[in-house]
């Protein structure tokens, strides 16, 4: 029996399908019921039969913070894929986002451990990555200090993948991903919704950076692929390119039949949108969507190699380009035709 954490978030439930596709008995941990329906979805965009593979998984509810309940969950498991995390360029997150990316991961590396798991894939961040110091592109030998710049986000997922090193030096089999920015189908069931409805109404500005990109198939793709080849004690990039915010923009837009946008983000746009969200959120007494420090990353010009992660299992990535124009008639389909 093969478990995966968070398997109904966007790479979770796709790491799901790639597993019963290859005809995998899984058990997957939810902790919210009707995100369960969101997973039914992404298995639609690949298949019509989709209760053969449905039938194929088994549903528990559990939380990587109840230590308890994650060793009885655990109880016939020989595989886990780690996919449980939160993401939050809100500072104000810092404690939850410790919470479950710090401590959830120990908790899962030790119940692993104590009930004899025999393979674990954890889904780490590029956040935890050095800069490159002039090199060409970040690889996976960077070693990253945190300083006092960095986000919450990126700190606690340095210290999750610490846990699983931590668990690789006990004997742990454990290999860990660091993917770039995920993209594909049904990345509008989460976060990217926001974005992407912006996009179809026509979306006027872009962040002035760069960084990497991949499809979330192929990501879930190489995560099994590193598993199924042993791949342990080892961090492996999951990325297909390195390409500028815009041009992704510009590729999404296209695939909608939409200008892209045409005007970079100043200094001076983040400030005033950064007021206006922060009095927008504190009116609806909700998070803010836009923070300074979201759009200082979006900023930073970046990019990673994906060379190990190629010669390790010969993978083909799918272009950005492609990944756009497969997902987006999908995305219009769900929420109507753009304007």
């Amino acid at each position: 029996m093969i478990m995966v954490t968070g398997a109904t978030g966007f790479l979770g439930a796709h790491v799901l399908f790639e597993l019963v596709s290859r005809g995998e008995s899984v058990q997957a941990m939810y902790r919210q019921q009707d995100k369960i329906t969101n997973v039914r979805k992404i298995f639609g965009y690949y298949t019509d039969d989709i209760n053969v593979l449905w039938n194929r998984i088994v549903w528990i509810h559990g939380d990587v913070l109840d230590y308890f309940s994650l060793l009885e969950s655990l109880a016939n498991v020989t595989e886990v894929y780690h996919a449980a995390g939160m993401v939050s360029f809100d500072d104000r997150a810092r404690k939850q986002l410790e919470l479950t990316n710090v401590l959830g991961t120990a908790n899962l590396v030790n119940a692993c451990m104590e009930k004899g798991v025999y393979k674990f894939c954890h889904v780490s961040s590029i956040a935890t990555l050095g800069e490159s110091d002039g090199a060409e592109s970040i690889d996976e030998n960077m070693i990253w200090n945190p300083g006092s710049s960095a986000s919450a986000y990126a700190i606690s997922k340095l210290k999750g993948e610490m846990e699983v090193w931590r668990g690789i030096h006990e004997g742990l089999k454990a290999v860990i991903v660091n993917p770039s920015v995920i993209i594909g189908p049904g990345m509008w069931l989460g976060s990217a919704r926001q974005l992407l409805e912006q996009i179809k109404k026509g979306l006027r500005y872009y962040p002035d950076g760069t960084s990497g990109y991949v499809d979330v198939r192929d990501t879930a793709s190489a995560m099994v692929r590193l598993m199924e080849q042993n791949c342990f004690g080892e961090r492996f990039i999951i990325n297909a390119e390195n390409i500028s915010h815009r041009q992704v923009l510009n590729y999404l837009a296209d695939a909608m039949k939409q200008a892209g946008p045409g005007r970079p983000i100043t200094p001076f746009l983040t400030k005033t949108a950064v007021i206006a969200e922060s009095i927008r959120a504190a009116i609806a007494g909700q998070p803010p969507r836009i923070t300074r420090r979201a759009l200082e990353i979006a900023s930073e010009k970046l990019a990673y190699s994906n060379k190990k992660v190629s010669e390790a299992i010969a993978i083909r990535f799918t272009t950005i380009e492609e990944s756009c124009k497969t997902s987006m008639p999908l995305f219009l389909a769900e929420t109507g035709s753009a304007s």
